[in-house]
């Protein structure tokens, strides 16, 4: 193995690489990155045996070949060599690594003990907007269960319908959906654990389409440049089209910022969570209301188009926050059912396909 590459070049593959490799492991191999010098690549992998990325970037290979070598010794000496281009070349048991005046040389353990990432599953593929897909996790990893026993609901549910995919997340208490177009035959119902998906948003630019498979136990994520295989979370997603309301009793029309800086404002009085709100629809007005024993009350009032009678329906405020946060646009929707249902939060925009349930709270 022998090559010649860019710093900067090398930089960014060991970053995208390093967060994938696993610290303290009682698999010493799992620290390692593998680094495989291919045609005009050089191809980085790093594992923790849940979640497996490959990187490559543009080389000049001298020689083809192998090497395993420490990933955080080799990403922190990557971030200090002096010249732009560097050498490196694998030599008996070591890896030296030269760059102007600098040189190193890492002991390398074998590399066929390093764990080979399976095949991508073509057979089972189909084409998604790697925009989309940012947008789609952005818009719904906040609603994962953040409880351990809890498991399914860790992860976000990627399920294929005909020419879109939702993308779905709940904890039992509220649920976000962004559905996103698809190009492809092949089929998915799966649930991607949190950790794959912020590999995933390290590796997309927001640019490229990306391809998407499944296998029995994993997901891939395939672009020119790298590929992503995680293992999947194992056990039963809810029907989450029976938790969203096809009818309405209520809907109002609230500008984004101010409903959000309304509701900050109400739920600073109280400590920890949950945050208790209360929002009381009145002629004209939306009343925000919270209370602390220890800190005392806070009101807020928001202009509204209602005229309708008094209704009132409490939140936890984190939960109402972080749903409206992730909406893009000016202005918000909130559709109501009864001060005991679920309530449905979206844009404004018809045409955006971001959808958020909240499960109210009782509020004294």
């Amino acid at each position: 193995m022998e090559l010649i590459i860019d710093k900067a070049d090398l930089q960014n593959l060991l970053k995208k690489a390093i967060s994938a490799t696993e610290k303290k492991s009682a698999l010493p191999i799992l620290s390692n990155f593998l680094l495989e010098a291919k045609e005009d690549k050089l191809i980085v992998q790093g594992t923790d045996l849940e979640v497996h990325v490959s990187v490559s970037v543009f080389a000049k290979i001298e020689k083809e070949g192998k090497a395993c070598v420490n990933a955080k010794k080799l990403t922190d000496i990557s971030r200090l060599l002096p010249s732009n281009e560097v050498y490196i070349k694998l030599e008996d048991s070591s890896l030296k690594i030269k760059s102007g005046k600098t040189k190193y040389s890492l002991p390398v353990v074998p590399s066929e003990d390093f764990p080979m990432m399976y095949p991508f599953p073509e057979d089972n593929a189909f084409v998604v907007s790697g925009d989309e897909v940012l947008k789609g996790i952005s818009k719904t990893s906040y609603a994962t269960s953040k409880e351990e026993s809890r498991y399914a609901l860790q992860g976000v549910l990627f399920k294929s319908l005909d020419g879109t995919m939702d993308l779905v997340a709940t904890d039992g208490h509220r649920l976000a959906l962004y559905t996103i177009n698809r190009d492809g035959k092949g089929e998915v119902e799966i649930i991607v654990p949190q950790k794959a998906l912020n590999e995933l948003k390290k590796l997309l630019t927001g640019f490229e389409d990306i391809e998407m498979a499944a296998s029995d136990q994993y997901v891939f994520f395939k672009a020119k440049e790298w590929v992503l295989m995680s293992r999947l979370l194992e056990g039963a997603f809810p029907d989450y089209t029976k938790v969203i309301p096809q009818q309405f009793s209520i809907e109002i029309k609230l500008p984004k910022k101010d409903f959000l800086d309304a509701v900050k404002r109400v739920s600073a009085v109280i400590e920890g969570d949950p945050k208790p709100v209360k929002l009381t629809l009145k002629a004209g007005i939306l009343e925000l209301k919270s209370k602390s024993q220890e800190y005392g009350e806070a009101v807020d009032e928001i202009n509204v188009d209602y005229e309708g009678d008094e209704f009132s329906i409490g939140f936890n405020a984190r939960y109402i926050i972080e749903a409206v946060e992730v909406i893009d646009g000016d202005n918000v929707i909130i559709r109501f059912t009864s001060p005991n249902a679920q309530t449905l939060i979206l844009p404004e925009d018809e045409n955006d396909r971001y959808r958020a349930i909240v499960m109210p709270m009782e509020i004294a």
